[in-house]
């Protein structure tokens, strides 16, 4: 298909599109076919949805393109090139921080590397809390996990049904870009919930 179709189809403009060609997102081809349409879409939910920056998308379109199609090397590709809240420290803090964290996937029993940048972001959560002196969150934390491992487990089961390497790294970007996302705004969601349910106790006569 000419370019013109591959816009219709995407729902991106001509002029985007070649802005992709030019940020080295996406390459110039004499012709388009589905696999591109699967690319451009890609792209713009990692852009427009997940608010990666565009030298960050194209670092995770080069890992994917470069690396070996398991799962498993999706999954490390996309979630290692994202960027990572927190900055790490030489603080002593910095140290406690991230040995409790260590110490909290030990006794959850989880198999992760140590160079997974997500590290740096709960290390920085603990961190956070030792400032504030506040341990409620850290209190959470298996309860946030009970709940992620059932989200998890069901994310790679739906991976690993996916009928083509292109697809299964659509879907590993939609859970680790979008989900995220969704989670945020469920956690939110609920929160006013519960809120308004213990508003609404409160209010209640006996």
């Amino acid at each position: 298909m000419p370019l013109s179709e591959l816009s219709r189809q995407t729902g991106v403009p001509v002029r985007a599109l070649q802005m992709y060609v030019h940020m080295e997102l996406f390459r110039a081809e004499p012709a388009y076919d589905e696999r591109h349409v699967r690319r451009i879409a890609l792209i713009k939910t990692l852009l427009d949805v997940g608010g990666v920056p565009y030298s960050v998308v194209r670092d995770i379109l080069r890992r994917i393109d470069a690396s070996p199609h398991s799962l498993h090397d999706i999954l490390e590709t996309v979630q290692y090139a994202l960027p990572v809240r927190g900055t790490a420290s030489e603080e002593g803090e910095w140290t406690r921080a991230r040995e409790r964290a260590e110490r909290f996937a030990e006794a959850r029993n989880w198999r992760v590397n140590a160079e997974n940048p997500a590290w740096h972001t709960l290390t920085q959560v603990l961190v956070a809390c030792e400032w504030l002196e506040q341990d409620d969150l850290v209190r959470l934390l298996d309860t946030y996990a009970d709940a992620l491992e059932r989200v998890g487990e069901a994310e790679v089961a739906l991976q690993r049904r996916q009928p083509d390497p292109d697809s299964a790294t659509a879907s590993m970007v939609t859970c680790a870009v979008l989900g995220d996302v969704a989670l945020s705004a469920l956690h939110r969601l609920v929160h006013e919930h519960y809120s308004s349910l213990a508003e609404q106790e409160e209010t209640q006569p006996n």
